[in-house]
Order: C-alpha cells, then sequence, then structure tokens
C-alpha cells in the first residue's frame, strides 16, 4: 500500500524480522538490505529509537575505558594485541 511520506507517494513494507548491515557512509549510517542476488538497498536511518540486536557472527566488540565508549570490529579482525599494564 501506498502512503503520502513527505510530500511524495511511496510504497510501506514493514520491517519487521528483516535483516540488514548499518553501513557508515560519508553523510552518517545506512540500514542496507541484500536480496537473494547480492542487490541491496540503502536505506536513509530517520528512525529515533530502533532496537538492534547484533548477531553472534558480526564479530564485534565494545571498547570502553574512561574517555570513550566504542563499537568496532572484534580485536581478531582488528589484529589487536592483548594490552601491557606495568605497574
Amino acid at each position: 500500500m501506498k502512503y503520502t511520506y513527505g510530500k511524495t507517494a511511496c510504497e510501506a513494507t514493514d520491517a519487521a524480522n528483516v535483516r540488514g548491515v548499518l553501513v557508515s557512509t560519508a553523510d552518517g549510517y545506512c540500514f542496507r538490505v541484500y536480496d537473494n542476488s547480492g542487490d541491496f538497498i540503502d536505506y536513509q536511518l530517520l528512525h529515533d529509537d530502533l532496537e538492534v540486536t547484533i548477531d553472534s557472527s558480526a564479530l564485534a566488540s565494545f571498547y570502553q575505558n574512561d574517555d570513550i565508549a566504542v563499537l568496532d570490529h572484534s580485536p581478531a579482525v582488528l589484529g589487536l594485541k592483548p594490552a601491557i599494564y606495568i605497574a
């Protein structure tokens, strides 16, 4: 079904249970959804409180200290070495 979105008519499709990837671009982030042939659509993110679950195969890790809180690739992907603390 089409709805008036902004100033134009758009087809609205339920996004529930759609798997995609957050992709960093020069303009921020988009939500990339692939079809079975490998083609994709990049959706601009305008939703203000979308819940996201990180898949166990995403190879992602949180990094945090007193100055930063970052979500990035896992230490293995980035080739990080354990920090050495000298007392």
